[in-house]
């Protein structure tokens, strides 16, 4: 089970002191239901994105929580780190590592787990067939197209046991026939793990194969209409 609530996060950026501070978020409350992807729309600066780090550990909250299950990861008293978190960040710039391979990308991350070296080998070749890069293993980031370094990128996400996907307009850049394969083979692998996802995007093609219900982030509130896309069950 993977349930994520995040419940009333306060972010302000700068020093609250001063006239430059901004608050970004202003009291954030929604849950993800286990295997669900939830959809969050909103305007550039919104906090979108100030939202995602803070759920990934790479920011703290100023009040508030997110709890995984029973399990506080972020509080203002206390931060679990993000390895420890079981939770996979894909940014829009997608983070990819211009030094390493499409394999050393898998391995590095697959290290930082507790599997056996033999059970890393198998679940990095698993998941390059999985999403299609196999024959690409040993190019460096540079050397690929724009739809191979997206699916790198999710490859890196999937390869451990990742239990909430958090996608930051990962799409963007992508031409309509890369995008529709990118995100068949996003759907065919959430759906086949089960995995709890939150998707931030405007794009509402996007959404519509992805998401099972959609809000809007407005001002730093969730403002509510529970949304429920036309695919969703």
């Amino acid at each position: 089970m993977s349930r994520l609530d995040v419940r009333g996060i306060v972010k302000t950026l700068g020093d609250a002191r001063t006239p430059d501070a901004s608050a970004v978020l202003r009291g954030v409350s929604f849950s993800i239901r286990d295997g669900e992807c939830f959809g969050l729309r909103g305007t550039t600066g919104s906090g979108k994105t100030t939202l995602l780090r803070i759920i990934a550990g790479l920011l703290a909250p100023d009040s508030g929580e997110v709890v995984l299950d029973d399990r506080v990861l972020s509080s203002p008293k206390m931060q679990v780190q993000p390895a420890e978190r079981s939770v996979a960040l894909v940014f829009q710039s997608l983070g990819l590592w211009p030094h390493l391979t499409v394999k050393g990308h898998l391995d590095f991350v697959l290290s930082a787990t507790k599997l056996s070296r033999s059970e890393q080998r198998a679940q990095c070749a698993s998941t390059l067939e999985t999403f299609l890069i196999h024959d690409l293993s040993c190019r460096y980031p540079a050397q690929l197209s724009g739809g191979e370094r997206h699916l790198l990128a999710l490859a890196r996400a999937f390869c451990t046991q990742t239990r909430i996907l958090l996608l930051d307009e990962p799409f963007t850049g992508l031409d309509s026939a890369l995008k529709s394969r990118v995100l068949e083979t996003l759907a065919r692998e959430r759906a086949r793990r089960n995995l709890t996802t939150l998707l931030v995007t405007h794009n509402e093609d996007e959404m519509r194969v992805l998401c099972d219900r959609v809000e809007h982030l407005n001002e730093g509130h969730i403002v509510p209409h529970g949304r429920k896309m036309q695919n969703a069950d």
